[in-house]
């Protein structure tokens, strides 16, 4: 299955909700971050991830701020962090997820 037929499919909030409450993070690392912890199996487009990004952070679950570049090559990074607000979203999120995922095994089972 393609990566843009494969990000329709998950739930990419409740993602990048997660990994951000075990810290603070830029783009790119959440990308590899996905992919490492799913063998491979999620591989998004780091635009569709910006994208998700973009929503947490206009509910205010989740803010912005850019790193110092300490050396002179490095470039200044954008990380972005969990907010207190983004608990009860999550709760949200993650029944849903739940309720869904009950819906298609219970499906398949007949």
């Amino acid at each position: 299955m393609r990566s843009a037929e494969i990000t329709k499919k998950i739930p990419l909030e409740l993602i990048c909700i997660r990994l951000l409450e075990e810290r603070d993070m830029y783009g790119y690392e959440m990308v590899q971050e996905i992919g490492r912890r799913s063998g491979g199996l999620l591989e998004l487009n780091i635009t569709t991830l910006y994208l998700a990004l973009k929503r947490l952070n206009e509910h205010g679950y989740v803010s912005i701020y850019y790193s110092d570049a300490g050396a002179a090559r490095e470039r200044s990074r954008i990380y972005y962090h969990l907010e207190a607000s983004a608990g009860e979203y999550k709760a949200k999120l993650s029944e849903e997820y739940e309720r869904v995922v009950e819906g298609v095994r219970r499906f398949f089972e007949g």
